[in-house]
């Protein structure tokens, strides 16, 4: 396969082949360069999308988030120690005993499971507190809206004892 075809241009016979005599086509004026050997304009140049610079640029951002990320997450396991809480894989436990490669997780009495360390993150309980903060306010909100209508209800129904 050829490189003209890749770039989607129309290629000449090969060498050997018979083929009818196509009439030589000039070069344009607005290209200031000759024609290559057999005469076909040169490939057209590809810029700097082409270079591998260009791409390294473009994905170096990404690898240094990922680069962070992954340290964030190295230093976050190498500071559990038995007794903190733990998500690995969806569970939630207890460490009882951490290594390397193995951590030794407690998800119920008597239940203890081994899992990879590498799997393992600290269970962090700060989101569960705040809905549970907003599940109060609604809470209160409802108990007072509540309070309000049966409040209301008593006025009406005292309205009309009275006007009987």
């Amino acid at each position: 396969m050829e490189f003209a075809a890749l770039m989607l241009q129309p290629s000449g016979p090969k060498a050997g082949t018979p083929a009818a005599e196509a009439p030589a086509q000039p070069a344009p004026a607005s290209q200031g360069t000759p024609p290559a050997a057999g005469g076909q304009p040169p490939p057209p140049q590809m810029g700097i999308f082409g270079s591998p610079l260009f791409f390294i640029l473009l994905f170096l951002p990404f690898i240094f988030i990922m680069w962070r990320r992954n340290k964030r997450e190295t230093d976050a396991r190498a500071k559990l120690k038995k007794g903190d809480k733990v998500v690995a894989g969806g569970l939630v436990g207890e460490v009882m005993d951490i290594d390397e490669r193995i951590a030794k997780v407690k998800i119920a009495p008597g239940v203890t499971v081994q899992v990879l360390a590498s799997a393992l993150g600290p269970f962090e309980t700060g989101a569960p507190a705040a809905a549970a903060k907003d599940a109060k306010d609604a809470k209160d909100a409802k108990d007072a809206k509540d309070a309000k209508d049966t409040k209301d209800k008593d006025k009406t129904s005292k309205n009309a004892l009275e006007s009987k």
